[in-house]
């Protein structure tokens, strides 16, 4: 079987564009996670919730500053974590999205 060089190792095929500034083996599993939360869908966030486990996910949701506020309010929502004990919500904010 012949390798896909447009797929990274370990990251889901449909979402290689969340990728495009990493080479292929710097994606550690912080970075994906926080692509997750940012800007990856459900099916995407649940097929990184199963790969790296729920402490991870919400490890990195809580100790991540690089996350938008929205998607760290919803999820902390979701999983019953008060927002701000979330280091986005502790820090200014240090991107804001174009709308």
């Amino acid at each position: 079987m012949a390798k896909d060089k447009n797929v990274l190792p370990g990251v889901h095929k449909v979402r290689r564009e969340l990728f495009w500034d990493r080479e292929t083996g710097s994606v550690s599993p912080e970075i994906e996670i926080e692509r997750a939360i940012n800007f990856g869908g459900f099916d995407y966030i649940k097929e990184v919730q199963e790969k790296y486990g729920m402490d991870k996910f919400k490890e990195v949701l809580i100790n991540k500053r690089n996350l938008s506020r929205k998607a760290v309010n919803y999820w902390c929502l979701q999983l019953g974590i008060d927002k701000f004990t979330t280091r986005t919500f502790k820090t200014d904010t240090i991107w804001v999205p174009f709308r």
